[in-house]
């Protein structure tokens, strides 16, 4: 089967959080063989709310008569069918909405999907088209082969690794986990109770030869971290350190080969210097509440590596909701968490002297600025949005430290570590002046499954729960504050003339 026209899309249509996509006359071709398939005017689901029906509509036609449609729709982390049906049409042309109405949708349990359809002509021959699709809400955990393992620890309560909680942990010792013989492993993932922890994981052969060897050393701090193991990998010890910061391991999953699902979380660690775009949040949710489809459009449309920096916050829900909705929106690159204390301040001048005082804190956002040495910066609105001390505060120290960071004479122990950054742009939400308006947030991208990047921003706010009781990206406290509309606040390339792109007048 060969997919030889591209996909290109027509128009979006919006209804309460459902979202269409519509694939105009001519949009796309397959063909296998002799056998040819065209859709037109194809309408299917991009992001539904559990529970909401969709009609599937569009046409599909053949060069050949198509005796045989099969159409499911594919979970793409259990890695099986939630449902599907075969119809018999022995036609040319295939009108959908013939054959699937809105309530076959609305049964289907949250998660990553695939609408799968199958066209076969009368020799057998089959035609695949597979478009993926978001259903919103709290999704059952990725398929995993951890019970076909044998795990034995040295030390007592190794089962709170293995439950369903993150509330509950093993904490320290000696654990060997067996992998089956009649299986091939990908990688150990592990949700530690706490980001910091004095580990070891080591994998070795059936000879007892090591073959990877991972740390606390070289592994980044976050609460999610993947382990890739060798396909020779037949056992892995985990040698794991008490301490009050770590308390140790919440849950521990083994997944085989070419059997990860598309939710096990898998970072990046971005070197020195290796960032474009840098996203400041004051909050574990801001970045998309505000700054809308910033990270999608630059991360998975234009290519860029964006690093997101968590200015406030600590409690590990959060963190592990930051995580989960940055990686639903397609982010790889594992996102920096400052750790200043959360909370309604008094004021920048109060925020600031609550975190330490303000040559402290702005000291310590240089440092990130200096490692990453982005090009470009996007944060708050200096007047805080709907007016949050801690919104406002960081709006007023990525100015301050983004100068600093050029100026070699300014905190020098950083400077020492990883020299100037001269950061080329600044963008704030909403700033009056050199405005820009990014219209692309809002128009379907073939590299986001043709979700728009601000429905990718929905499906990233979906992840943070805890903040579901207040907020929402449709709410009137939000929409007040158009994620779309920034100002350029510093530049050293000069300002922009088409005003759509943060990356304008950048040389790559």
């Amino acid at each position: 089967m060969k997919k030889i026209l591209a996909f290109i899309l027509a128009m979006s249509v919006l209804f309460g959080i459902c979202v269409t996509e519509g694939i105009s006359a001519y949009a796309a071709e397959y063909k296998n063989n002799e056998f040819t398939v065209s859709t037109y005017d194809m309408k299917r689901p991009t992001v539904l709310k559990k529970g909401k029906g969709f009609a599937l509509k569009g046409k599909l036609k053949g060069n050949k008569r198509i005796v045989k449609l099969k159409i499911s729709v594919y979970d793409r982390n259990q890695f099986k069918n939630d449902k599907s049906t075969t119809k018999y049409p022995k036609k040319y042309t295939v009108n959908l909405k013939d054959y699937i109405k809105s309530g076959w949708f609305s049964s289907l349990p949250s998660g990553e999907k695939a609408l799968v359809i199958k066209a076969y002509d009368k020799k057998g021959d089959s035609i695949k088209i597979s478009l993926n699709f978001t259903v919103l809400g709290r999704a059952k955990e990725p398929v995993h082969i951890t019970k076909k393992c044998k795990i034995t620890a040295n030390t007592k309560n190794v089962k709170n690794a293995l439950d369903g909680s993150d509330n509950t942990k093993w904490s320290s010792g000696k654990m060997t986990i067996k992998l089956p013989k009649n299986k091939t492993a990908d990688g150990v993932y592990i949700k530690w109770f706490y980001a910091a922890n004095t580990y070891t994981l080591t994998s070795y052969d059936s000879d007892g030869e090591v073959l990877d060897e991972y740390s606390d050393k070289n592994t980044h701090k976050l609460l999610n971290n993947y382990y890739k193991l060798d396909e020779d990998a037949a056992k892995v010890v985990i040698r794991l350190k008490y301490t009050r910061k770590s308390q140790g391991i919440a849950r521990l999953r083994v997944y085989e080969k070419d059997k990860v699902g598309v939710s096990v979380q898998q970072w990046k660690l971005l070197k020195a210097g290796e960032c474009d775009l840098m996203v400041v949040s004051a909050h574990r949710d801001d970045e998309v509440l505000f700054m809308g489809g910033t990270i999608p459009y630059y991360n998975k449309v234009k290519g860029k590596n964006v690093c997101v920096v968590y200015v406030s916050g600590s409690g590990r829900e959060r963190h592990r909701e930051a995580l989960d909705g940055l990686w639903s929106m397609g982010c790889t690159e594992a996102p920096v968490f400052m750790n200043f204390s959360a909370g309604y301040h008094n004021g920048i001048k109060g925020t600031l002297n609550d975190w330490g005082g303000e040559i402290h804190v702005i000291s310590r956002l240089v440092e990130q600025i200096r490692k990453y040495q982005p090009k470009v910066i996007v944060t708050h609105d200096v007047n805080g949005e709907y007016g949050h001390p801690t919104h406002k505060t960081v709006a007023y120290i990525v100015q301050k430290a983004v100068k600093a960071a050029g100026n070699k004479s300014k905190y020098k122990s950083s400077y020492k570590k990883y020299g100037v950054c001269k950061v080329q742009k600044l963008y704030l939400h909403m700033y009056p002046k050199h405005k820009i308006t990014m219209r692309a947030y809002s128009k379907p991208a073939k590299e986001l499954d043709y979700k728009t990047p601000f429905r990718m921003a929905c499906v990233g706010f979906d992840k943070h729960y805890s903040q579901h009781y207040g907020w929402n990206m449709y709410s009137k406290e939000v929409q007040k504050y158009p994620s779309n509309k920034y100002g350029l606040a510093y530049t050293r390339v000069g300002y922009d003339t088409k005003k759509n792109d943060f990356f304008e007048n950048i040389k790559e």
